[in-house]
């Protein structure tokens, strides 16, 4: 299985045949998504906002939207809803936490929720291996709250997004005050993670991925 990263929230996992895209975004991010990965058997969307969302960026037969358990070309997948900061006055907004089990390795995408995790949200996700964290979003968690998620879920891998970088236009915050929380230095970034049951860490080990999207 092979995971990429195109930047903000968007990552694209490859298995045989199949591909999983998460949290499209449309050119407004300033990225582009390259052609050769704006296909995939399935599609989820964490929340509805457009840089999370952008259903003409990517071609793709299945969209999944909120929570739920679904069976998608071959993967099965389960969405766990939490809250996501709203504008007063405004009706509350959902963000939903995608985990997909694929090549017998449990990935959880936990989109831009905006506080903790219960307990019960916790067990809902199960016991994943991969875990993709929002690490600088401007709407969602802190830095000590993305750490003591990561605590709280225990994955074996664990992958930052939702942070600035070349190119988004977004408002996030820099990675650094995330790995400070951490207690780590920045790895070196690597283009992809490809990740199969033998090779799933023992213990906590933090990937960076470089973002594959191209700059506008």
């Amino acid at each position: 299985m092979d995971i990429t990263w195109l930047g903000h929230a968007a990552f694209r996992i490859r298995s045989g045949a199949s591909a999983l895209f998460m949290d499209p975004f449309p050119p407004d991010l300033g990225l582009q998504i390259p052609p050769q990965l704006a296909q995939a058997d399935v599609m989820t969307t964490s929340n509805t906002d457009a840089f999370h969302s952008a259903l003409d960026s990517v071609e793709s037969s299945v969209v999944l939207e909120g929570p739920g358990e679904y069976e998608a070309a071959g993967m099965h997948l389960r969405g766990v809803r939490t809250t996501r900061r709203t504008p007063e006055g405004q009706p509350q907004s959902w963000n939903t936490m995608f985990v997909a089990e694929i090549e017998g390795i449990v990935v959880c995408h936990l989109g831009n929720p905006d506080k903790l995790l219960t307990n019960r949200q916790v067990q809902e996700l199960g016991s994943p291996h991969v875990l993709m964290v929002p690490a600088g979003s401007d709407t969602g968690i802190s830095s000590a709250d993305a750490v003591e998620i990561i605590n709280s879920v225990e994955p074996k891998i664990v992958i930052p997004m939702l942070y600035a970088h070349g190119g988004n236009k977004a408002t996030l915050r820099e990675l650094s005050p995330f790995l400070r929380e951490m207690g780590i230095r920045q790895p070196e970034a690597q283009a992809r993670l490809t990740v199969n049951r033998s090779s799933v860490p023992d213990e906590t080990q933090l990937v960076v991925l470089q973002p594959a999207a191209t700059l506008l």
